[in-house]
This record gives structure tokens, C-alpha cells and sequence, in this order.
């Protein structure tokens, strides 16, 4: 859930400096020459300003993602060394699917394309319809907070996946009240689906509405293809899909580091996993809720300053755990083999645990 400035390879400063950011560690605001250049090649524009400086959402200045996933794929070197998007650690495609939790484009529909800046002939995504993202969202944070569930399983993908029941994306709950155990099963039901698109089990050509996981159906069940999900208006990507739908994935594990998104206990010395065959990564007792959370202090931890912090603090730590898949994936791991790793040991939830909050630290001063 972030904010993009064109990918010019130009640092916005102060722009930069006046955008908040909603959900997620930050991205960067470049994307990657490769990015750029297939755009190019396909006749994709990829011209994006800021509207205006206001605007309190998102901040693409501060690449924590990237340098994350970076990291996972061996860059060794120092935290601004990592987050290079042009790194050939991880490459295009891994980086474009951890952007798309963040930017999960779509075809706008008719009421969509009504919103000004809106052009219903191409896909929106924040660097190809900037103002038309801009727009929808803050269409969608007004209706929103009159009407918590407005978004609960309709209205384009901006719009649900932070407001409405798509929040797990962010490994957060969709609604305030509820359960862990709840965000949970939507977390691995779409980290089931993640990993199927990347081990080949489901082709591009794939309907949603035809995968069988326990509670799919509520949230996908129109005519869209797996091509459509993550790459629709963007025909460079499809045939390196596999590889989005991973970074997805990793974007998924690594806000469900971020304070602002998930409580997590300090690891334990000797709490194993998996037969006692891995180390639990900090046992999870809430993941909060958007809703009623202070958006600058829900900032202020997803910063890269707070993610280094963060590998500094935990052992193993969230790139522990990109490596793990990654290298399941190396070894061509089935979820079978895959599944009980996060499950017992990235998602593990506590002994106690509490239904979604905005969570302490974050709740807006008029709800305390």
C-alpha cells in the first residue's frame, strides 16, 4: 500500500517528504531499468505524477522492500548498497511481484472509469494512472470509513485490498474484531495460491473462479485469469508470472514483520517447528486492523531505519525466512513441503492471542 513517483530514476525530495504511507514497508521510487525498458518496448506510457504534495498516503522514497528481497537473494552488502531496484540479486520479476501487493493493477470498470484521470482503455497501476489511482483511493478511504464494509469482497482491487477483505495481501486483518486464527487461513489460502502460480501448478491461463482452496471463492470468483491478477495491461510480465506471484509472497512475510501490521512475541530460544527441524519466527498474538490506526505512526514502523532495526533484533529474522522459500523453490518444493514451514514456523500464532486492533502504539488519539 504505497505511493510510486514515475519511475524516472529521479528522487522526488520534497514531494517526497510531504506523502505519507498507509501499509507496508516502503518501496522505492524507481522501478527497475528493466521495468522501464520493457514498458517501452510494449508502448506502455509510464508517466506518473504526484497530484498533489498532500496527498497522505503512500512513500516510495524509502526502499525496504527492495532491499529486503535483495538481501534474501544474496546481496551482502550495506543496507543502501541493497536497495538498488536495478540489482541483478532478484531481478525484474521478483521485484515486480513484491510492488504488487503494494500496486495490484487492474482494468478499471465503469464507475472506475467515470473517476476523473481515469482512462478505461488501459490498466491502472500507480506509474501508468497515477492521478486515477490517487483518485480511486481516496474515494475508497472516504466510503470506507462511513461504510467499513463497503469493500468486502467487491470494488477494484485499490479499494480492497486496503480497505475490504484483501488486506491479508498486507498480512493484516480485514476487519476490526477479528480473529487471528481468521487472518490466518487467509493468509496461507493465499500464500497456497502464491505458491502454486510459482511452482507451475497453475498456468497463466488458469480462471480463479476454478481453484479449489478452502475460502478462495469469497474473495475471487469472477472471470479472470491468473495472467489477469498479475499482469494484466503489462505483457512483460507473463511470461515470468511464476516469478511474481513469489515476490507476492515475500511481500506477504515481510509486513507480517512490521509493527504496524502484525504483533509478534520475541523468538524464543529452543521454540521449534516442523519436528524440531526449524526455529519459530516470533509466535504472532494480533494482526491489526487499518481501520482505526494513526496513519503517520503506521508509517513511522515501516520505515527502512525500523527494518534494519528489525534484522538486527530477531534471529532468525524475516530474510531467514525469504531464503527458506527461496530455496524451496530451487529444490522445486511442492506446498505440501512448503506449507507446514510457514504455517508452524513464519505464522505460528501465540498461546494468547487477541481479535484485530489498531493495535498498541498506533491507535488514533481519538480512540484511546
Amino acid at each position: 500500500m504505497n505511493t510510486y513517483k514515475a519511475v524516472s530514476g529521479v528522487v522526488w525530495g520534497f514531494l517526497l517528504g510531504c506523502i505519507g504511507q498507509a501499509n507496508a514497508f516502503q518501496l522505492s521510487p524507481d522501478g527497475t531499468l528493466a521495468e522501464r525498458e520493457m514498458a517501452k518496448k510494449y508502448g506502455v506510457s509510464y508517466k506518473a505524477t504526484v497530484p498533489f504534495a498532500s496527498f497522505a498516503l503512500h512513500n516510495f522514497s524509502d526502499p525496504a522492500h527492495e532491499a529486503l528481497t535483495q538481501k534474501i537473494y544474496g546481496c551482502d552488502g550495506d543496507w543502501q548498497d541493497c536497495s538498488n531496484p536495478n540489482l541483478e540479486y532478484a531481478g525484474a520479476y521478483i521485484i515486480a511481484g513484491v510492488r504488487w501487493n503494494d500496486d495490484p493493477v487492474f482494468m478499471p470498470g465503469t464507475e472506475d472509469a467515470r473517476t476523473k484521470g481515469c482512462n478505461g482503455r488501459y490498466s491502472v497501476g500507480f506509474i501508468s494512472q497515477t492521478r486515477c489511482w490517487v483518485n480511486l483511493f481516496e474515494k475508497a478511504e472516504d466510503k470506507s470509513a462511513s461504510d467499513p464494509m463497503a469493500f468486502m469482497g467487491s470494488g477494484n482491487y485499490i479499494s480492497r485490498s486496503h480497505f475490504g477483505d484483501l488486506q491479508f495481501l498486507h498480512a493484516m486483518a480485514s476487519q476490526e474484531g477479528a480473529t487471528p486464527e481468521q487472518t490466518k487461513r487467509e493468509i496461507m489460502m493465499w500464500a497456497e495460491f502464491a505458491w502454486g502460480v510459482a511452482d507451475g501448478t497453475y498456468p497463466i491461463n488458469t480462471y480463479l473462479k476454478d481453484i479449489k482452496i478452502e475460502g478462495w471463492e469469497q474473495h475471487f470468483n469472477n472471470g479472470q485469469t491468473v495472467q489477469d491478477l498479475f499482469a494484466v495491461g503489462r505483457p512483460w510480465l507473463r511470461a515470468n508470472v511464476n516469478q511474481v506471484a513469489l515476490g507476492s509472497l515475500l511481500h506477504l512475510v515481510q509486513d507480517s514483520f512490521a509493527g504496524g501490521h502484525a504483533q509478534r512475541r520475541e523468538e524464543v530460544m529452543g521454540d521449534k517447528c516442523m519436528g524440531g527441524a526449524e526455529a519459530v519466527l516470533g509466535r504472532i498474538e494480533e494482526f491489526h486492523s487499518y481501520a482505526r490506526q494513526d496513519h503517520a505512526k503506521h508509517k513511522a514502523d515501516d520505515a527502512s531505519s525500523v527494518a534494519r532495526i528489525m534484522l538486527m533484533a530477531h534471529e532468525p529474522d524475516v530474510v531467514d525466512a525469504g531464503k527458506k522459500l527461496r530455496g524451496f523453490i530451487a529444490d522445486r518444493r511442492k506446498w505440501a513441503d512448503v506449507r507446514p514451514y510457514l504455517d508452524e514456523c513464519v505464522f505460528a500464532l501465540a498461546n494468547e492471542t487477541t481479535p484485530a486492533s489498531a493495535g498498541d502504539g498506533y491507535r488514533l488519539e481519538a480512540n484511546r
